[in-house]
């Protein structure tokens, strides 16, 4: 991690982001390259995984301030509707139209084919809070293209969630030819009820940690290890639910976090505090995080289906611009 924190500061000077430095960095240490990192050593590591995105949920929601986001709501909502609905049908239909020029999906009768292309266009409509908040940290960026920006990413995370699992109950039927079932969803709404219920819980346990009059540093440990406790949570809530649901009972810890630190951005005194938090412990956890990630990427798949791995980026790519064009046009931005 150190070692991809110093070889990182080469990629700012030829302009590039941090976390290309730590993608890269984990990528020349992991299985594939040098193997200083072996897989089983990565999987061991997972736990680095959930803190880190404890971490980035806690300050994807501290980004969320309603005082400086209020200015931006108009652009934020038609954003995020051109970001969900625009990109994810243009992207359903590209994939779908190039089902015949991608292998595994040649031999799909049209039901599938239709069920592939929706997932793949949820996967698409997906952002990544912990990219945006690195880059936008690492910028010091103010102004009110950035709180836009991490306004949309951040509600269109939550709603992914969601039209995921819609996505992936219609996918699901259309694969094995039976009715729909209305329960996925109904458990679907319980679940992010209760993410919701374990961010207010979070909310008030860091909100009591802020009280204790103890250094910061301990302070910003005893955040961390709460939001790796919401994760951690949630793992042993989906392993006992398993005998009574086919797939357990699954509530977003990210979604948890984002609650959590944004009750505490906007309902509490904590705001500054916290702030000071996220800004200190940022760097350390991005390095770890996306050093992590680089090391995880199967560059022995990718040799595989580059071609259609590069088919898929452009389809992503025109369709992120083309529901980005279609928000600002509507905001009037």
């Amino acid at each position: 991690m150190f070692a991809s924190a110093y070889a990182s500061k080469f990629f700012q000077r030829i302009k590039l982001p941090l976390i290309t430095g730590f993608l890269v960095a984990g990528l020349i240490c992991g299985p594939y390259v040098l193997a200083f990192l072996p897989m089983e050593s990565i999987s061991g590591l997972s736990f680095i995984n959930d803190l880190s995105l404890a971490f980035i949920a806690l300050a994807a929601g501290n980004e969320l301030f309603l005082k400086e986001v209020r200015s931006q709501l108009k652009s934020i909502v038609w954003n995020v509707f051109g970001q969900l609905i625009i990109t994810f049908v243009f992207s359903a239909l590209a994939v779908f139209w190039l089902s015949d020029y991608i292998p595994f999906m040649r031999e799909m009768s049209t039901l599938v084919k239709v069920a592939v292309a929706i997932l793949v266009a949820t996967i698409f409509v997906a952002r990544s809070p912990s990219s945006a908040i690195a880059v936008i940290n690492e910028m010091r960026a103010k102004g009110p293209f950035t709180q836009m920006s991490i306004g949309v990413t951040v509600i269109k995370d939550v709603l992914v969630i969601l039209l995921f699992a819609i996505c992936f109950s219609v996918a699901r039927t259309f694969v094995s030819g039976k009715e729909l079932d209305l329960t996925v969803l109904l458990l679907l709404l319980v679940e992010l009820a209760a993410a919701i219920g374990v961010g207010f819980v979070l909310f008030k346990a860091i909100q009591l940690g802020f009280t204790v009059k103890i250094p910061a540093f301990a302070k910003g440990l005893i955040v961390l290890a709460m939001g790796y406790g919401v994760f951690y949570f949630a793992h042993w809530t989906s392993e006992i639910s398993k005998p009574l649901l086919e797939n357990g009972f699954h509530f977003e810890p990210l979604l948890a976090c984002i609650v959590a630190s944004f009750l505490l951005t906007n309902y509490s005194r904590f705001r500054a505090e916290f702030q000071s938090f996220v800004e200190y412990f940022g760097l350390p956890v991005y390095a770890a995080f996306f050093t992590l990630t680089g090391a995880s990427l199967s560059i022995d798949i990718l040799a595989k289906v580059w071609g259609v791995a590069l088919i898929l980026f452009v389809v992503r790519l025109v369709s992120m611009i083309l529901g980005s064009l279609a928000g600002a046009s509507l905001a009037g931005d």
